[in-house]
């Protein structure tokens, strides 16, 4: 049994064929769950389209920051909608990313802000986007209120890597990829870490490092798909049966068989998600 914590079987590009294709594949692997990852309105819609259509299938449904130049507050307002659904688990994929989005800096912050806002009205998970924006994307995290004891307070307490439990702010840091000290800082404040196919790149040390590093009970498996397939089908479309590639890995770096592996993150997921 598998959990896909981020995937996106909801993209624009796929036709319905290539999706039910896809969905198919699924079906006939070790996957149980599988969270479609919405980044803007129209796929969001689409995400809890596939989510009814598939009892292994959940939603998140939110605003990606490449759209933050071009989205308004109705499609805010349309979000919260959406996220109404039964199968709406996660407000996401939001947050920031300054690697292409170099020119609309205030307006990604304020979607981002947007979007945090309204997931502590709605009392939701949080799936962050951050590239090259570590740390900024932390502060404004911290500024919007995500890892208050109030926000912690709506949801159970998670296992804690000394055996007992602890507070869990469900803030998911997707694909991460900052260091590990930014991680474990992450960890103290209640977010939990989803790693996905750069854990199995030769020059993914830096994510192979927090896999090993981050106690497994803050982790999450995930694929990305269609984007980053992990060794060996690198440079290939990822599809979410490949996250076995990624669950094999982090069991090696974490020292522990395939299938405790696999358990531990079904379960982390599960919770983290609320199924």
């Amino acid at each position: 049994m598998l959990f896909d914590a981020h995937t996106h079987l909801n993209f624009e590009k796929y036709t319905d064929e290539e999706r039910r294709t896809l969905a198919s594949e699924i079906n006939e692997s070790e996957l149980a769950f599988v969270i479609d990852v919405g980044d803007n309105v129209s796929n969001s819609v689409q995400a809890l389209k596939d989510a009814d259509d598939y009892p292994w299938c959940y939603a998140a449904v939110g605003i990606h920051p490449a759209h933050a130049s071009t989205y308004d507050d109705s499609d805010i307002d349309r979000i919260r909608e959406l996220a109404a659904h039964p199968k709406a688990m996660a407000i996401g994929e939001i947050g920031l990313d300054f690697y292409y989005g170099k020119e609309d800096r205030e307006e990604q912050q304020e979607l981002f802000r947007k979007q945090i806002r309204l997931a502590n009205e709605l009392r939701m998970p949080i799936m962050i986007h951050s590239r090259d924006a570590h740390q900024l994307t932390m502060d404004i995290l911290n500024e919007e209120g995500a890892f208050t004891d109030e926000r912690k307070s709506w949801f159970p307490a998670r296992p804690s890597a000394d055996g007992g439990t602890e507070a869990d702010a469900r803030v998911q840091l997707h694909c991460y990829s900052g260091s590990v000290e930014l991680a474990y800082e992450y960890v103290r404040l209640g977010a939990t870490i989803s790693l996905g196919g750069p854990i199995t790149f030769k020059n993914g040390k830096k994510a192979a490092e927090v896999a090993r590093q981050i106690p497994i009970e803050y982790l999450l498996s995930e694929t990305d798909a269609p984007y980053l397939a992990p060794e060996p089908f690198r440079g290939r479309p990822n599809k979410s049966p490949y996250i076995t590639h990624v669950v094999r890995r982090m069991a090696l770096l974490k020292g522990i068989e395939y299938e405790e592996a696999a358990a531990i993150l079904t379960e982390n997921g599960k919770r983290f998600f609320g199924i």
